[in-house]
Order: C-alpha cells, then sequence, then structure tokens
C-alpha cells in the first residue's frame, strides 16, 4: 500500500517510468514495478485486448507474482473473463473476484497467484483495441481506498497519452524503415542536406555511394562533388531548393566520375522538415544519387518468376536491367551472340515487347530489386 510519507515521489517516479519506455523495446516494466509497489499488489499489469474477428489478448506485468509462465496463463484467458464488469475509460473499478469468478479452472489459477481484488481502469480505446490497467492484490492486502484509486487515475492517463505517442513512434520507425530498405534495395542513396548545411545520411546505400563512387564525398562537413565544375552546380542546385519558395521543387544533374563509371545521377528536391537539432520546421535538400544499378545474383530467380525466363533467360535479363551493354552481358555469361539473339527472341514474347530498349525498360522498372535485401553493410 501506499506509504503516505513517499506518496509525493511515487508518481513522478512512475510517471517519469512511463515516458521513458516510449523507446524501449521492452515497455513498461520498470512503471508497472513502481505501480505495483505504489499500492501493495502482487501484481500490475498492462493488458491489451484487440477486438474484432480474431480476438486477441497481450499483457506486459511486472511485480512478486509476475512470471512467463504466469504472463502467458494469464494472457490464454479470454477478456471477458479477467474484465468481468463494464468498464469506462479514465474511471477505476474494483474487482472483488470472490464475487464474480465462480469455482473452477479459473478460480483456481487466482487463488494460485494469490489474487483476492483488482484495481482496473480502461486507460486507452484505439482502432478497436482497449487497453486496460491492473493491479491486484492478496486478500491479507485488503480492498483498494479511493485514494489508491485516485493515484491509478492519474497514472493511468499518463498510460494513456504515452501508449498514443509509443504507437505513433513505431509506426513510423516501421515506415521509415521500409522506405529505407526499398531505396538500398534499389541501390538509391538518400540524403538531407539542412538549411544550415548539416549533412544527415539516411540509408546504408548513400553511405555506400559516399564511400565507393569517387564523384561525391562528405569535406568539411558538407557534400562536395570531386570535379570542380560539377561542385559549382550542385552546390548552385542545393541553394536554389533551400531558397525556393514552392515545396517539392526538384533539380537534376549528372555527376561527372573520376574513373570509368558512367557518373553519378543525382535529384535535388526541396522538403520540409523537422531539425532534429533546433526541433524546427524548416525547408531542407533531400539529395537523392545512385552511382551503381540495382540488382543482386538473388534476384535471378525472381525474374524467372515474374517473366517467367528460363534460368538462362533471367541471368540475361538480369545484366541488362544493371545497364550493361549486350556485348558486355554476354561476356559475363560467356555466351556466343547468337546464343543471346535466341534468348531475346524468347524474352521478347515473354515481357511483351518488340526491342530490346524496350525489354530494358521493362526489367529496369520491374520490382525484382526489391525481393532481396540489398547487402550494404558499411564496415566501422
Amino acid at each position: 500500500m501506499i506509504d503516505p510519507g513517499k506518496l509525493p515521489l511515487f508518481p513522478d517516479a512512475i510517471v517519469a517510468a512511463i515516458y521513458g519506455s516510449l523507446t524501449k523495446d521492452d515497455p513498461w516494466d520498470e512503471a508497472l514495478e513502481l505501480l505495483c509497489s505504489a499500492l501493495g499488489g502482487n501484481g500490475a499489469g498492462l493488458h491489451i485486448s484487440l477486438k474484432g474477428p480474431q480476438p486477441r489478448d497481450y499483457l506486459f506485468a511486472a511485480g512478486p507474482k509476475a512470471s512467463h509462465a504466469a504472463i502467458a496463463e494469464f494472457e490464454a484467458r479470454s477478456a471477458r473473463e479477467l474484465l468481468p464488469m463494464e468498464l469506462w475509460p479514465g474511471q477505476p473499478r474494483v474487482i472483488r473476484w470472490s464475487e464474480v469468478a465462480p469455482a473452477g479452472p479459473l478460480s483456481e489459477m487466482l487463488k494460485r497467484y494469490d489474487v483476492a481484488f483488482s484495481a482496473v481502469m480502461i486507460v486507452a480505446v484505439e482502432d478497436g483495441v482497449d487497453y486496460v490497467l491492473e493491479v491486484a492484490r492478496s486478500r491479507t492486502d485488503g480492498e483498494f481506498n479511493a485514494e489508491e484509486l485516485a493515484l491509478l487515475r492519474l497514472i493511468g492517463d499518463h498510460f494513456g497519452r504515452a501508449l498514443h505517442l509509443r504507437k505513433e513512434l513505431v509506426s513510423a520507425r516501421i515506415t521509415g524503415g521500409v522506405q529505407s530498405d526499398a531505396l538500398d534495395r534499389l541501390g538509391i542513396g538518400a540524403i538531407l542536406i539542412s538549411a544550415a548545411g548539416d549533412v544527415t545520411l539516411l540509408n546504408k546505400a548513400a553511405r555506400r555511394v559516399l564511400a565507393d563512387c569517387d564523384g561525391l564525398r562528405i569535406s568539411g562537413g558538407r557534400i562536395r562533388t570531386v570535379d570542380p565544375e560539377d561542385d559549382r552546380m550542385f552546390q548552385s542546385l542545393v541553394k536554389q531548393v533551400l531558397t525556393a519558395g514552392q515545396v517539392d521543387r526538384s533539380l537534376a544533374m549528372l555527376i561527372k566520375s573520376g574513373g570509368e563509371g558512367r557518373g553519378l545521377n543525382v535529384i535535388v528536391s526541396s522538403r520540409r522538415a523537422t531539425s532534429p537539432v533546433s526541433h524546427r520546421t524548416e525547408t531542407c535538400a533531400l539529395v537523392f544519387v545512385r552511382c551503381s544499378s540495382a540488382g543482386n545474383d538473388g534476384d535471378v530467380e525472381v525474374l524467372q518468376q515474374l517473366f517467367s525466363f528460363t534460368r538462362a533467360e533471367a541471368k540475361l535479363a538480369l545484366g541488362l536491367a544493371k545497364g550493361k551493354r549486350l556485348e558486355d552481358v554476354e561476356a559475363d555469361l560467356n555466351i556466343t551472340h547468337n546464343t543471346a539473339r535466341a534468348h531475346l527472341r524468347s524474352m521478347f514474347i515473354k515481357a511483351d515487347v518488340n526491342r530490346l530498349s524496350e525489354l530494358v525498360h521493362v526489367l529496369s522498372n520491374s520490382l525484382a530489386p526489391l525481393a532481396h535485401p540489398a547487402e550494404l553493410e558499411m564496415s566501422a
């Protein structure tokens, strides 16, 4: 139960733990442990109940009686069994289990975990999901008093806000991860340049571009091109989009390569973004750059599935999709020009095209690169 001398300290500590859970992989444990201690319970839990045609229940729990086995056993019970009364958001209620749990498996389970009373409250309802905060007590600890229910309500309000924030953070993380992964698989680097010139590399492909391609680099904390003439044009493009009065303005250029490569295709676009330093929304330059075509050997199988190519045809298609000339692909595959032409006649029919240029266009715009993770890890 609450120690009157500690009452002013408990809410602050619990609230700090709740919001500290927003970015943790194992959220709510510390906050539930503190709540359980504050209310003298033998367990505290956050019950997540999914409604709909395929209902499912999840439980985060902490306290003396909480264990992996106990959590699994409670999760296996339906929400109707564990919440045998009507609840309203923001209004805590007390369950007296001796009155609502008849003799049977549920009653036996409650006895094993020494649960006689539960203080419960719906802290959030979002998209058909109920989030219920609960603290359990034994019979010897007695019922919950008004002061303790008031604390549960206070803490429950913060849990509700934190659950909404965490959902948004997780959704943003998933969306950002999918977008970054897609660009990596397509071999496109994404670089954000703030209004102050600060550079943020947004994905693995961007780090690979700067490490492997000799046309673009970071110098003095700024993105520069190796060729002075290209650099003047590139800096001009960045300046134009940063000072543009319109959002989503895009400019393009081809940056020369210092070696034998074809150079870098670069798109510079204006975007409104929140600065990670100032936390203010400002106009930034988003740079997309690609120095090598996407595609790896794993795409051969995917191309076979997408176009019904034979394995030999898919290997030829992969080389063409990477932007190589037909004679170079023939040399790579060690096949004659006549063999390649025979493959192409069959591939034209399967891809429903008439010319090599049309086939290359179809292959370059296929989803094959998205089927396999891009191996773009950079060494430390």
